[in-house]
C-alpha cells in the first residue's frame, strides 16, 4: 500500500503545545492537573481559560470549541494538541475545522469520541496521529501513561515503539506488516459514509469500546461488514473485552459475538489489546507500521511516530 502519511517532528524540551476540549466537559481540576503534567516536563502549555465551559453535555457552544480547535490549528508555534476529553461532540464541529488548509502536521493524541477527529485528521489532513490516553497526573497508572505518550512523542530522546504481547488470536493466521487505524467501535460505525471515516484498506484495524450492550456491538460489527468498510483490511485486534460491557454483564456475554465476527471475516482476529477504555491506556500510533504475529499474540511498531 503506498502511503501519504504526513509524520510530524518529535516534541522536545520547549515546545509550545495546547490542550483543548472538543467534545465533552472535563473539570477545571483535571484541565490545571494535565497542564502541570506538561509543564513539569519542560514543555509551554497553552490552554484557553474557558476550556472548562459546559453547555449540555458538551464543552461549550460548536462555535467555542470550532474556535479552540481552529486557532491551535492555525498557530505555527504549537507542535501538539492534547486533546483533553472524549464524551460526545467531534462529530458535530469537524466539517467547520481548516482540515484542507495547508497546516504543518502537528502531534495530535486522544481518543474515545476523539476517534472522529483522529479520522479527519487521518482523512482529510493526511496527518499520522496517536490514539493515546488523557494527560492525567493522578493515579500511578495514570502517570505511567502519560509518560509512555511522551515518550512515543520523542521528549525523553529516541522516539519509543510500542510493543504490546499476550494478545489472544480468535483466528488466526500469517504475520501482517501494515499501519494501524481504529478506535471506539461506535464511532468508527457512526462515521461511515462521511469524509472523515477511516479508510481501512490496508489496515491494521483496532476496536475498542466501553459500556455497551452486546447486541449494539453485534450490530455495530456488522455493519462495518455490510457496509464494506472492511474490503481490503489485514487484520483486526480488539481492545479488552471487558471494557466493552456496562457494570454486570460478563465477558462470556460478548466472547459468541466476537467468535461470529470472526468467522465472518476471511482476517486474523485478536483480542486484548490493552487502548482505549482501560487501564493501563497505552499508545498506539496510527501511521508508522507495525508487526501483528498471530501465532504469539504480539503487536511491535516498526517504526517510531515521530520523525
Amino acid at each position: 500500500m503506498q502511503r501519504a502519511i504526513k509524520f510530524t517532528r518529535a516534541i522536545k524540551r520547549g515546545d509550545k503545545v495546547a490542550i483543548v476540549t472538543p467534545s465533552g466537559p472535563l473539570e477545571r481540576a483535571l484541565l490545571v492537573d494535565a497542564k502541570a503534567f506538561l509543564e513539569e516536563r519542560g514543555l509551554l502549555v497553552e490552554m484557553r481559560s474557558d476550556a472548562d465551559s459546559r453547555f449540555r453535555y458538551l464543552a461549550g457552544s460548536d462555535d467555542r470549541r470550532v474556535e479552540e480547535l481552529t486557532r491551535v490549528l492555525r498557530d505555527p508555534e504549537i507542535k501538539a494538541i492534547f486533546l483533553a476529553r472524549g464524551g460526545y461532540g467531534a462529530q458535530r464541529i469537524i466539517p467547520r475545522l481548516p482540515l484542507g488548509e495547508d497546516i504543518e502536521p502537528k502531534v495530535v493524541v486522544g481518543f474515545s469520541d476523539n476517534t472522529a477527529l483522529l479520522g479527519a485528521f487521518r482523512e482529510i489532513a493526511g496527518w499520522a496521529t496517536l490514539h493515546g490516553p488523557h494527560i492525567r497526573r493522578g493515579t500511578q497508572e495514570e502517570v505511567a501513561d502519560s509518560e509512555e505518550l511522551l515518550s512515543c512523542l520523542g521528549l525523553f530522546g529516541e522516539a519509543m515503539r510500542p510493543i504490546f504481547e499476550g494478545l489472544t488470536a480468535i483466528k488466526g493466521g500469517k504475520v501482517v506488516e501494515a499501519p494501524v487505524c481504529g478506535g471506539c467501535l461506535s464511532l468508527l460505525s457512526s462515521s461511515i459514509g462521511t469524509p472523515y471515516g477511516f479508510k481501512m484498506e490496508g489496515h491494521i484495524l483496532f476496536i475498542e469500546e466501553v459500556g455497551e450492550y452486546p447486541y449494539r456491538i453485534d450490530r455495530m460489527l456488522w455493519h462495518l461488514i455490510n457496509s464494506s468498510a472492511l474490503d481490503g483490511v489485514r487484520a483486526v485486534v480488539f481492545g479488552e473485552l471487558k471494557a466493552f460491557l456496562p457494570e454486570g454483564i460478563g465477558v462470556n456475554d460478548i466472547a459468541p459475538v466476537i467468535e461470529e465476527f470472526a468467522e465472518a471475516v476471511d482476517l486474523p482476529v485478536l483480542t486484548g489489546l490493552p487502548c482505549g477504555h482501560v487501564t493501563p491506556n497505552r499508545t498506539l500510533p496510527f501511521g508508522p507500521i507495525a508487526r501483528l504475529d498471530p501465532s504469539n499474540g504480539s503487536l511491535e511498531f516498526l517504526e517510531p511516530a515521530v520523525l
